[in-house]
């Protein structure tokens, strides 16, 4: 709540003051989609932190966060949304907020991605990937993560019922 209040009405307080909140309403909309990216990524996050709390992760992490930094095979930059490790095994998720299903190419560039990363001291640790979307998921990407056995696919509406 605080975050929305202090991105978006400082900017709009005074339609807002005037009676003019529906022009105040158009003005936020188209920034939303943008705007709720990242809170989506904070609500993920704190997911996997009660994941872990709960003993429901693969391994008990010791720390999470967001990375961005340079991919030394492509020569270029790029982030990933959350990693999580315990300094043997790592977790690797990413988070789309889009009205679209998440398709395998998402999975692909995560894996990628996370080829930088070599797992544990002697290079023998696990990678796991978590993947999380508003609207959900393709078959394609289910039939892949059902495949790889270390993928979790966890839709936003699934987000509430860690218990």
């Amino acid at each position: 709540m605080f975050r929305f209040w202090y991105r978006f009405i400082p900017d709009t307080m005074s339609l807002i003051q005037r009676g003019q909140a529906e022009l105040a309403y158009q003005r936020i909309l188209p920034q939303i989609p943008a705007f709720m990216g990242a809170v989506f990524e904070d609500i993920c996050m704190q997911y996997l932190w009660r994941l872990n709390i709960e003993g429901k992760t693969p391994f008990p992490f010791l720390d999470a966060g967001r990375w961005w930094g340079n991919n030394p095979q492509k020569r270029k930059e790029c982030e990933i949304d959350i990693i999580a490790d315990n300094k043997e095994d790592m977790i690797f998720a990413e988070c789309k907020w889009t009205n679209e299903a998440a398709g395998p190419d998402v999975l692909d560039i995560l894996v990628e991605r996370s080829d930088i990363f070599k797992c544990g001291r002697k290079r023998s640790g696990r990678k796991y990937y978590y993947m999380f979307a508003k609207t959900g998921f393709t078959a394609e990407l289910q039939s892949r993560a059902a495949q790889m056995g270390n993928v979790s696919l966890i839709r936003f509406a699934e987000l509430n019922q860690c218990q």
